[in-house]
């Protein structure tokens, strides 16, 4: 197992149009959002061509165990389902959200169910077809953990200096073309979600993230925790919009935002990450901040972030 980090802050002089050594410039956020549902069946489904690799793909990577694939993991059924493959997914993503002429320095793609369709699966089969070919991670096995773990990723990159522009993907399928071994929860549709990081240009509102993090819970406490963590990031001057995911119950939030929304039981990979692409894409509200806030109860892993919008419709130049 290999771990990365950011590089060391090198001391270079702040730049004026990215983070700098010191950190990103006080503008630097979420420039734009995008949420994508895929109705249709993915192209791979159908291919018998790629059902034949991967096929050979399980047995050789079930051999050396002494097993073999489940013959009707790949049968014309499951071949047949409706399922979106994670990298069809991002690559519409990434036309959908990166502007003409511009490059991302680094893409992130999180994604809470496997997927181990061979040349699909990850960030590393993306990077050629992303503006700029960026340093390209992939964050999963973490429940829905992973989209903010992705976004730590993001946030200690741009603080190490030198980064422009980052991408971030939250993706999930709601039907797989094999067996993936492993529980996997129920997830009503195939939908993904991007945001894109960056230098903010006129006309675009600076969406700042502010915190992030994953605590692991005591499992017969976790809305006593919740309830200490909105008191704590909500007691700001702004407004707060709380977004709850995979939270079995509030009763214990005190003070109680005013704003509290909850997202589709029957995403939990993408729900508070569709929320909030659906709230900076609406019109301004005046200051405010969100809070996503996503339970985990197999892993009792509780994730926050916090994203502050100032407003405006234009970044003042």
């Amino acid at each position: 197992m290999r771990t990365f980090a950011p590089a060391a802050a090198t001391g270079a002089a702040p730049t004026t149009d990215g983070p700098s050594a010191e950190g990103p410039s006080p503008a630097w956020g979420i420039r734009r959002a995008a949420r994508l549902a895929f109705p249709q069946p993915a192209a791979l489904a159908g291919d018998p061509v790629h059902t034949r690799r991967l096929r050979r793909y399980l047995a050789d990577l079930l051999h050396p165990y002494g097993r073999e694939p489940d013959p009707d993991a790949l049968g014309p059924e499951a071949v047949s389902c409706d399922g979106q493959s994670y990298g069809e997914m991002a690559e519409t993503l990434i036309d959908a959200i990166v502007p003409a002429g511009e490059s991302v320095d680094l893409l992130v793609l999180a994604h809470s169910i496997p997927d181990i369709t061979p040349g699909r699966a990850t960030t590393t089969y993306l990077s050629h077809v992303c503006p700029g070919t960026p340093m390209a991670f992939a964050v999963s096995d973490q429940g829905a953990a992973g989209a903010f773990t992705a976004l730590r990723l993001v946030d200690a990159y741009a603080r190490s200096g030198g980064l422009r522009r980052a991408l971030l993907l939250v993706v999930e399928q709601h039907s797989l073309p094999y067996h993936p071994g492993v529980p996997v929860p129920e997830v009503a549709a195939s939908r993904g979600v991007a945001l894109l990081f960056g230098e903010p240009l006129p006309g675009e509102r600076a969406a700042r993230v502010s915190r992030v993090g994953t605590h692991v819970l005591h499992p017969d406490a976790p809305g006593a925790a919740l309830a200490a963590e909105l008191g704590v990031l909500g007691g700001g001057p702004e407004p707060v919009t709380a977004v709850l995911g995979g939270v079995s119950t509030v009763d214990a939030v005190h003070p109680r935002p005013a704003d509290l929304r909850f997202a589709d039981a029957g995403q939990p990979g993408t729900g508070v990450w569709w929320e909030l692409a659906g709230e900076l894409a609406g019109p301004p509200a005046g200051p405010r901040r969100l809070l996503l806030a996503d339970h985990d109860p197999g892993l009792r892993h509780l994730s926050l972030a916090t994203v502050d919008l100032d407003g405006a419709d234009e970044v003042p130049k």
